[in-house]
């Protein structure tokens, strides 16, 4: 298959990502009533469980997988999905939403520059001028609907607290990123699919280990739960957000993480936020600002752009090669 045929294929699952992700701005919105811990241990239980499932259809022996592959998966477990987003929690907790959201917004930058610098995979002049322009469409996008955010105070230890842990959120998750990649491309064993179904069962093994934790130190975490009020529409989101958001989300993740460069799969992590939005006017029957359009042709051309440059350049890289 053709450099080309793959980008485009890899390009594509980057997308299928964002959408799946981008369910995941939406869907605790609509489960107001239920704490942030209660949908994010039911969603990453709900995940694990179908992971499970999916897992004994594939009629695999779990002896036959290497313990480097089920070891790699717990520890993608946590950075990419436990971890991340409790350090992400806790950085709102510290720091407010405002300043999390834009630290937690240059993602998909950070993971570009740093996969780029680890995999040397083309000059850093080619991703300036792209990652300028989502950069500036990042500020433009959280800053349009923060402005009533300022009004909330934070002391000073607080603060740095805040930043902190709000940058061991986005280590870990461009830790996962880089490294995710790099495993899928060299690991023969197991297929993406498949991987994605073990870091599910490992996720499954973390939350369980949550419980029991909860439960030894009289943390009643998830008992309440049955007898709150609209339980069926938790069940629901819990259901959408552990099979669509995550399952499906990073099986697309890793089809796309072997098909493209570590940074422009680090590019395609925008479409996460670009499909949230879409997913938050469409529900409350709004219309982008001019602020947000302007935001938006901003990200979508530095993606557009970025993907445009590190595409000729490798054309250019393979010509002169064959030459």
């Amino acid at each position: 298959m053709s450099d080309n045929r793959l980008s485009f294929l890899g390009i594509i699952f980057g997308m299928i990502a964002g959408a799946a992700w981008g369910l995941a701005f939406l869907i605790p919105n609509i489960l107001s009533t239920f704490s942030a811990l209660e949908i994010t241990l039911g969603r990453y239980f709900m995940y694990g469980l179908s992971s499970l499932l999916i897992f004994m259809i594939y009629k695999k022996n779990p002896l036959h997988i290497p313990s480097r592959v089920w070891s790699r998966a717990l520890l993608y477990a946590f950075t990419g999905n436990i971890g991340f987003f409790f350090f992400l929690v806790l950085g709102i907790k510290y720091a407010g939403a405002t300043i999390t959201t834009l630290i937690i917004g240059t993602l998909p930058i950070v993971i570009s520059f740093v996969g780029n610098l680890l995999n040397k995979e083309f000059p850093f002049k080619i991703l300036l001028i792209p990652a300028c322009s989502i950069l500036i469409g990042i500020f433009l996008l959280y800053s349009s609907g923060q402005g009533d955010v300022s009004s909330i105070t934070v002391s000073k230890s607080s603060l740095l607290f805040g930043f902190l842990f709000c940058f061991i959120a986005l280590a870990l998750w461009t830790w996962y990123g880089i490294s995710n990649a790099n495993f899928l491309k060299k690991e023969s064993e197991v297929s993406p699919s498949l991987f994605s179904t073990i870091v599910g069962v490992q996720t499954l093994t973390l939350v369980i280990f949550v419980l029991l934790i909860s439960r030894l130190t009289n943390q009643q975490v998830m008992s309440n739960l049955l007898v709150q009020d609209y339980f069926i529409h938790y069940l629901i989101g819990i259901i959408v957000l552990g099979i669509i958001s995550s399952w499906v989300a990073t099986w697309a993740w890793n089809q796309a993480s072997i098909r493209l460069t570590v940074s422009m799969a680090g590019m395609m992590i925008v479409f996460e936020t670009m499909f949230g939005l879409l997913y938050s006017f469409v529900y409350h029957a709004t219309f982008p600002s001019i602020l947000e359009w302007v935001s938006i042709f901003f990200i979508l051309q530095g993606v557009t752009f970025g993907i445009w440059r590190i595409s000729m350049y490798r054309i250019s890289e393979h010509k002169r090669l064959v030459s």
